[in-house]
């Protein structure tokens, strides 16, 4: 898009933008703010990645649909918006002035409600009327945190606020100071007080922005251009200062991050190892008739548990085998049977034969075991 209804300082790269919404508000472009062409545009500031918005407001309200559309629109936004009252915020436009991350009005400006109304000449349903009373009230109910009844006087006839009464009410975070200050009167009718307001702003349109830059850096009134700036280093700097080091947490925290996690891996390939190891244990003990069937998930877990011990405590124990378990000799056809055992054969299918022959053929045994294991 390159002209625009409603922004009204756009640049390509710019981080902050600022639209204006400073006249009725109307389905018809050419008598007020129109909702859709508003929401577009708004649109168009988040596809270029603007992080920032600010909505000035100076409008006496108006269409209501198309209110919502424009409310919704920077309820929407992806980045920050705030909504500047800097005049009056009347009717659909207060409404509005709602939907902002940041609700600020100048210390001049007028907030002003009443419920939905019918156009001159036009039919009013009353149940329809009675839904956009209730829209309206979720509006006003959803950041000031007031009352249902609350809610329903401030949409019951006529309510015009100063700057200081809606901030205390709820419908403001902030007021914003504007040096000389616009007299409004209350008690002008909204229309007069749309065009006071107006007024004030194109006539101020440069303003002197120096004494409120000096009442921000808590400098005397007397502060010469050279002070301002030296205030102003000071605060930048203060300012890298502070990104230098949330910068520096974030590394720390990512590589304290990437610590636990490699933390995490190592004591999971231990407790792998530590199972591999125990596994290996317990297998061999099981083979050589040391442990039974029955007890090798005991083992195992102590194994798991503590392998050192576990294992010098098997170490220190022996196959103990009955003599009456035991064969006196072994069979002539068993031996014709088994004279090509290797010592696995005879651990698996005759231990116990395999016991009397350590005690009584150590020499045997040991060449046996010799030629599987080599």
């Amino acid at each position: 898009m390159e002209n625009f209804d409603y922004i009204t300082n756009y640049k390509k790269d710019d981080e902050a933008v600022k639209m204006s919404l400073r006249r009725p508000i109307d389905a018809n472009p050419d008598k007020g703010i129109n909702g859709d062409t508003f929401a577009r545009e708004m649109e168009f500031l988040a596809s270029a990645g603007v992080k920032e918005v600010v909505i000035d407001i100076n409008s006496k309200g108006g269409n209501i649909k198309e209110g919502f559309s424009i409310f919704q629109s920077i309820k929407d936004y992806p980045g920050k918006t705030t909504t500047r009252v800097v005049g009056i915020a009347a009717s659909m436009a207060g409404m509005i002035s709602q939907a902002g991350d940041e609700r600020v009005i100048m210390d001049y400006g007028l907030f002003h409600t009443h419920g939905p109304q019918v156009p001159s000449g036009g039919a009013a349903d009353k149940k329809l009327i009675e839904i956009m009373k209730g829209s309206l009230k979720t509006i006003l109910k959803s950041k000031a945190g007031i009352s249902d009844e609350e809610s329903e006087k401030l949409l019951s006839g006529e309510n015009l606020f100063t700057a200081v009464e809606a901030l205390n009410l709820g419908f403001f975070d902030r007021i914003e100071s504007s040096g000389e200050a616009v007299k409004l009167d209350a008690t002008n009718t909204i229309d007069e007080l749309y065009i006071l307001a107006n007024n004030f702003l194109n006539n101020n349109n440069k303003p002197n922005k120096m004494k409120e830059v000096i009442t921000f850096l808590g400098l005397e009134n007397e502060a010469n251009e050279e002070q301002v700036l030296n205030s102003v280093k000071e605060l930048k700097n203060e300012a890298l200062k502070i990104e230098e080091l949330k910068n520096s947490f974030e590394e720390q925290t990512e590589a304290l991050e990437a610590a636990k996690k490699e933390a995490e891996e190592l004591k999971t390939k231990i407790n792998d190892l530590q199972n591999l190891a125990a596994n290996e244990l317990i297998n061999e003990k099981v083979k050589s008739g040391l442990i039974k069937a029955e007890s090798v998930e005991t083992w195992q877990k102590l194994a798991v548990n503590n392998l050192d011990e576990t294992k010098e405590l098997l170490n220190s124990l022996t196959v103990t085998v009955k003599a009456e378990e035991i064969e006196e000799e072994i069979k002539p056809e068993e031996t014709e049977n088994r004279k090509d055992w290797d010592f696995q054969n005879w651990s698996q299918d005759a231990p116990k034969e395999l016991e009397k022959m350590k005690n009584e053929q150590p020499e045997k045994f040991e060449e046996l075991l010799n030629n599987y294991i080599s």
